[in-house]
């Protein structure tokens, strides 16, 4: 383990650097094999149901209406952070967090991220009940998993389901995809809250869920390993510090690949003085490699500018009009989206 990251687990997440010393690890089972509530008594301390208060602009009788919405949160440190997702309190004018052992208290928006859709979160309460993360515990397809949440604002509540499929893309949720896809219950106010496994690990954040009619539908959750990293940016920096060169690309017509090979991009749009852009790169410029790493996958050339660090420089190889080029990219800052 690094300093740095040493540094952050001992500084806003000390149960981690000693597993389980402040969970207990003796935890009273059920004698039927097929009961879960050991995994559910383990974890649901640790989630919390989350109210959201924002002020309408129409009055009514000379006074703003305020519109009340649910949500649900985990804390994640003995020194209060709770993480959930970003669309939960982006409207918030004041946000309440409520314990499962009754307390409650207002929490203050410490960084959100609306690309991933999440947000970080804290309260000043004592003695918190915070989680144990695990961001390289596995998921695989076929695994019992449990959500834990506060559907409809009626109090926490357990639903049951599998994980379905994992690394679920494309769904135009938000910008950075990888869901985690399970057939367990997610309704309003669920997302934020808790998906575990039989053991009470926690596997990830529910975030969406799709609904077809009367059918329970399919629920997408973000994987912890994606979540921390997002999670610790937010906390030391506010933000999420992502790399950004400035172009866009898409796969090659057949022609193209049958020429260059099955894995390869054509340049498509180049933003005006953007690093690609100074470093010459240009429309229909065919993408070859990125450091010698042959790109396979259009989210797969976009997380890496993303998880690229700001200021080190990119060799992209490129054929244009039969020369073959490689320009090197000074990785900038990706700017914020003006919708957020």
């Amino acid at each position: 383990m690094g300093m740095i990251a040493a540094l952050f687990l001992f500084t806003f997440f000390p149960h981690l650097m000693s597993p389980f010393k402040e969970i207990p690890t003796q935890i009273e089972s059920s004698d039927d094999p097929l009961s879960f509530s050991s995994a559910v008594k383990k974890v649901s301390p640790s989630v919390v149901n989350i109210r959201t208060f924002s002020l309408n602009e129409k009055k009514t009788n000379q006074q703003p209406t305020a519109n009340i919405g649910m949500g649900s949160g985990v804390i994640i440190s003995p020194q209060g952070y709770i993480v959930t997702n970003y669309h939960v309190i982006s409207r918030a004018a004041e946000i309440v967090i409520e314990l499962s052992d009754g307390r409650a208290e207002i929490a203050k928006v410490i960084g959100y991220d609306a690309e991933s859709d999440l947000a970080v979160l804290q309260v000043s309460l004592k003695d918190l009940p915070a989680i144990a993360i695990d961001p390289n515990v596995k998921v695989e397809v076929g695994d019992i998993a449990l959500v834990i949440g506060n559907p409809f604002g009626a109090g926490q509540a357990v639903t049951m389901g599998i994980v379905s499929a994992t690394g679920r893309r494309f769904l135009g949720l938000s910008e950075y995809e990888n869901y985690i896809q399970t057939d367990a219950a997610v309704n309003l106010g669920n997302s934020g809250g808790a998906l575990i496994n039989t053991q009470g690990d926690l596997l990830g954040i529910s975030s969406s869920s799709f609904t077809f009619g009367t059918k329970a539908g399919i629920s997408f959750a973000i994987p912890t390993s994606l979540a921390m990293n997002i999670i610790e940016q937010l906390i030391f920096n506010g933000r999420v510090i992502r790399g950004w060169v400035g172009f866009s690309g898409g796969p090659i017509g057949l022609a193209g690949r049958k020429k260059f090979g099955e894995y390869t991009y054509v340049v498509k749009g180049v933003s005006p003085n953007g690093p690609a852009d100074r470093s010459g790169l240009r429309v229909n410029d065919v993408l070859l490699s990125i450091d010698d790493k042959i790109i396979k996958s259009a989210p797969e050339l976009h997380k890496l500018f993303a998880d690229s660090v700001v200021g080190s420089v990119l060799n992209i190889k490129v054929m244009r009009e039969e020369q073959l080029l490689i320009l090197k990219v000074i990785v900038q800052e990706r700017p914020i989206p003006s919708s957020t």
